[in-house]
């Protein structure tokens, strides 16, 4: 028979039954599905996603204003340069709010667990100042690039992928940068989540996009973010594969013992079920850490 002539779903079960036969490791395994799947970083998100992101995939992050958002995407798309076999990566993190350099500042701070108020003050102390010298130098094949938008295009998001071959994560930061004065907002920013789900795709790249809920119900007791929460004519639940919701109980219960504690809800997973991990929050240095101990 043919190669042609195989039905594609009894080629993967092929493929897997070589595998089995041939005794393949799990660490072996996950070498040779690295190339498909990208890390976010975060042990425990890795592990509620079945080992991490995917190429092809849209991942919609989203919160209420203030809660972190920007600062966890940086985090996964600096953190996405090394995948599940140790190899190294590449990211691509455009901002719609900020310019590389006040990225940077914040990626330096968060390695370097120094505060970002006196990173940017230039009033740190010598033990500081020796911890952001070596953060700097271990980050230094690992930092995301760093691009500001103001466009509102998506074919320039598009254009900066194609000028860096072999990125396997674009961050976008936020989806409020890409509407126009054309139309409804609503309905221009569904239709670049469409467009990003397309870029996801035609790229083979995983897009991660930051968005806030803009139809968050302030009025309900639980805050947590729900689907729904997103907004946009539904767009974000019918064209991302994962969106993520962000909480910090702190925002609203400041003294209730919380501080620090997140939840990332994972509120859809085209290829797995639902859930949530535990974070935790250091506002002192704008960092985002997992708390399951790997």
């Amino acid at each position: 028979m043919h190669e042609s002539d195989i039905s594609p779903l009894t080629r993967l079960v092929s493929q897997l039954a070589a595998r089995m036969d041939a005794g393949e490791s799990t660490t072996h395994a996950a070498g040779r599905l690295a190339e498909d799947v990208v890390s976010s970083g975060l042990l425990s998100l890795d592990r509620a996603l079945g080992g991490g992101f995917r190429r092809g995939d849209l991942v919609v992050l989203g919160g209420d204003h203030s809660v972190g958002c920007s600062a966890l995407a940086l985090a996964m798309a600096q953190r996405a340069a090394i995948g599940p076999s140790g190899q190294v990566g590449r990211a691509l993190l455009v901002s719609t709010e900020q310019l590389p350099s006040r990225v940077h500042e914040r990626l330096l701070a968060a390695e370097a667990r120094v505060p970002l108020d006196l990173l940017r003050l230039g009033a740190v102390s010598e033990e500081e100042h020796v911890r952001l010298a070596a953060a700097a130098l271990a980050l230094r094949d690992r930092v995301p690039v760093v691009e500001t938008l103001c466009s509102g295009r998506v074919a320039d998001v598009a254009a900066a992928l194609d000028a860096r071959p072999g990125t396997t994560l674009g961050g976008v930061d936020g989806l409020e940068g890409f509407s126009n004065a054309s139309g409804g907002l609503d309905d221009a920013l569904a239709q670049a989540v469409l467009e990003f789900k397309r870029l996801a795709l035609q790229r083979q790249v995983v897009v991660l996009l930051t968005t806030h809920l803009g139809a968050l119900d302030r009025s309900r007791r639980d805050l947590r973010p729900r689907l729904a929460d997103f907004g946009l004519r539904g767009a974000v639940g019918a064209q991302a594969d994962v969106v993520l919701g962000l909480y910090r109980e702190e925002l609203y219960e400041a003294d209730l013992g919380v501080a620090g504690a997140a939840e990332l809800s994972v509120l859809k997973h085209r290829d797995g079920a639902r859930g949530y991990v535990d974070l935790y929050f250091d506002g002192r240095f704008v960092r985002f850490e997992d708390v399951v101990d790997g």
